[in-house]
Protein backbone atom coordinates (compact mmCIF):
# COMPACT_ATOMS: atom_id res chain seq x y z
CA UNK A 1 0.00 0.00 0.00
CA UNK A 2 1.29 3.41 -0.92
CA UNK A 3 0.77 6.24 1.48
CA UNK A 4 -2.15 7.55 -0.44
CA UNK A 5 -3.78 4.26 -1.81
CA UNK A 6 -2.30 1.76 -4.16
CA UNK A 7 1.41 1.97 -4.89
CA UNK A 8 1.80 3.58 -8.21
CA UNK A 9 4.80 1.62 -9.59
CA UNK A 10 6.01 -2.19 -8.33
CA UNK A 11 8.77 -3.97 -8.83
CA UNK A 12 8.49 -7.77 -9.00
CA UNK A 13 11.15 -10.88 -9.35
CA UNK A 14 11.44 -14.40 -9.63
CA UNK A 15 14.06 -14.45 -7.20
CA UNK A 16 15.87 -12.22 -5.02
CA UNK A 17 19.63 -13.79 -4.22
CA UNK A 18 21.87 -14.23 -7.43
CA UNK A 19 25.33 -14.83 -8.39
CA UNK A 20 27.54 -12.89 -10.92
CA UNK A 21 26.47 -13.58 -14.33
CA UNK A 22 22.94 -14.69 -13.46
CA UNK A 23 19.96 -12.41 -15.22
CA UNK A 24 17.67 -10.94 -12.73
CA UNK A 25 14.17 -11.18 -14.20
CA UNK A 26 10.73 -9.88 -13.33
CA UNK A 27 8.18 -7.09 -14.28
CA UNK A 28 7.43 -3.72 -13.73
CA UNK A 29 3.46 -3.44 -12.96
CA UNK A 30 2.24 0.44 -13.08
CA UNK A 31 -1.14 1.34 -12.01
CA UNK A 32 -1.83 4.90 -12.62
CA UNK A 33 -4.91 6.49 -11.83
CA UNK A 34 -5.06 8.35 -15.41
CA UNK A 35 -2.76 8.04 -18.52
CA UNK A 36 0.54 9.79 -18.05
CA UNK A 37 3.29 10.56 -21.18
CA UNK A 38 6.33 9.22 -19.34
CA UNK A 39 10.00 9.52 -21.42
CA UNK A 40 10.96 6.98 -20.78
CA UNK A 41 10.98 3.52 -18.24
CA UNK A 42 14.32 2.76 -16.85
CA UNK A 43 15.54 -0.02 -14.64
CA UNK A 44 18.83 0.27 -12.35
CA UNK A 45 21.14 -2.08 -10.59
CA UNK A 46 22.69 0.11 -7.92
CA UNK A 47 25.69 -0.75 -5.01
CA UNK A 48 26.09 0.97 -2.22
CA UNK A 49 28.57 0.88 0.52
CA UNK A 50 29.34 2.76 3.78
CA UNK A 51 32.58 5.09 3.59
CA UNK A 52 34.69 6.17 6.03
CA UNK A 53 36.13 9.54 4.76
CA UNK A 54 37.48 11.41 7.97
CA UNK A 55 35.64 11.16 10.79
CA UNK A 56 31.97 10.58 9.01
CA UNK A 57 30.00 7.40 7.55
CA UNK A 58 28.27 7.85 4.37
CA UNK A 59 26.59 5.95 1.84
CA UNK A 60 28.45 5.75 -1.73
CA UNK A 61 27.85 4.24 -4.63
CA UNK A 62 30.21 1.97 -5.97
CA UNK A 63 28.09 0.23 -8.60
CA UNK A 64 25.67 1.92 -10.87
CA UNK A 65 23.55 0.80 -14.39
CA UNK A 66 20.78 1.98 -15.68
CA UNK A 67 18.73 -0.01 -18.40
CA UNK A 68 15.57 1.67 -20.51
CA UNK A 69 13.07 -1.04 -20.91
CA UNK A 70 10.50 1.39 -22.23
CA UNK A 71 10.22 4.62 -24.43
CA UNK A 72 8.20 7.33 -24.71
CA UNK A 73 4.61 6.53 -24.69
CA UNK A 74 1.47 7.09 -22.30
CA UNK A 75 1.60 4.58 -19.10
CA UNK A 76 -1.15 3.64 -17.09
CA UNK A 77 -1.66 0.36 -15.98
CA UNK A 78 1.08 -1.31 -17.70
CA UNK A 79 2.92 -4.52 -17.22
CA UNK A 80 6.69 -4.53 -18.14
CA UNK A 81 8.64 -7.46 -18.33
CA UNK A 82 12.29 -6.99 -17.84
CA UNK A 83 15.73 -9.30 -17.97
CA UNK A 84 19.01 -7.64 -16.71
CA UNK A 85 22.21 -9.31 -16.67
CA UNK A 86 24.50 -9.24 -13.43
CA UNK A 87 27.80 -8.89 -14.44
CA UNK A 88 30.37 -11.57 -14.26
CA UNK A 89 33.41 -9.18 -12.91
CA UNK A 90 30.74 -7.30 -10.27
CA UNK A 91 31.67 -8.50 -7.16
CA UNK A 92 35.57 -7.90 -8.01
CA UNK A 93 36.72 -5.42 -5.51
CA UNK A 94 39.29 -3.88 -8.14
CA UNK A 95 36.33 -3.50 -10.07
CA UNK A 96 34.46 -1.54 -8.59
CA UNK A 97 37.43 0.50 -6.33
CA UNK A 98 38.74 1.54 -9.43
CA UNK A 99 35.29 2.48 -10.61
CA UNK A 100 35.30 5.15 -7.39
CA UNK A 101 39.20 6.35 -7.69
CA UNK A 102 38.88 6.86 -11.29
CA UNK A 103 35.58 8.98 -10.76
CA UNK A 104 36.81 11.23 -7.87
CA UNK A 105 40.59 11.89 -9.79
CA UNK A 106 38.14 12.83 -12.85
CA UNK A 107 36.24 15.28 -10.98
CA UNK A 108 38.59 16.76 -8.57
CA UNK A 109 42.07 16.12 -9.85
CA UNK A 110 44.85 15.70 -7.57
CA UNK A 111 42.49 16.47 -4.54
CA UNK A 112 39.87 12.96 -5.84
CA UNK A 113 43.56 11.19 -5.65
CA UNK A 114 44.00 12.22 -1.91
CA UNK A 115 40.10 11.33 -0.73
CA UNK A 116 40.30 8.25 -2.67
CA UNK A 117 43.56 7.14 -0.50
CA UNK A 118 42.10 8.39 2.90
CA UNK A 119 38.62 6.72 2.19
CA UNK A 120 37.78 3.41 3.79
CA UNK A 121 34.82 1.17 3.02
CA UNK A 122 33.37 -2.01 5.27
CA UNK A 123 33.34 -4.17 2.57
CA UNK A 124 30.15 -5.03 2.57
CA UNK A 125 28.16 -3.82 -0.63
CA UNK A 126 24.33 -3.55 -0.76
CA UNK A 127 22.64 -4.29 -3.56
CA UNK A 128 18.78 -3.11 -5.13
CA UNK A 129 17.33 -3.42 -8.23
CA UNK A 130 15.37 0.03 -8.59
CA UNK A 131 12.42 0.98 -11.62
CA UNK A 132 11.57 5.09 -12.22
CA UNK A 133 9.13 6.23 -14.88
CA UNK A 134 10.00 9.65 -15.88
CA UNK A 135 7.28 11.90 -16.15
CA UNK A 136 8.40 15.40 -17.47
CA UNK A 137 7.58 18.30 -15.12
CA UNK A 138 6.32 15.96 -12.49
CA UNK A 139 8.12 14.26 -9.33
CA UNK A 140 9.32 10.59 -11.34
CA UNK A 141 7.38 7.49 -9.98
CA UNK A 142 10.04 5.14 -8.34
CA UNK A 143 9.68 1.34 -6.87
CA UNK A 144 13.03 -0.18 -5.93
CA UNK A 145 13.73 -4.24 -4.17
CA UNK A 146 16.73 -5.12 -2.27
CA UNK A 147 18.60 -8.14 -3.71
CA UNK A 148 21.29 -10.23 -2.83
CA UNK A 149 24.46 -10.93 -5.08
CA UNK A 150 26.96 -14.18 -3.71
CA UNK A 151 30.02 -15.64 -5.09
CA UNK A 152 29.61 -19.10 -5.81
Amino acid sequence: MGLFGPPKISLELEKFNFSPGETAKGNVKLNLKKPEYGRRLKLSLIGVRKVRQGNKWQWQKVYDFDMPISGEKEYQTDQVPFELKIPPDILDPRTSQQAIQQSLEEKLGSAGKFISAVSVGTGKTEWKIKAQLDLPKKLDIKASQDIQIYEQ
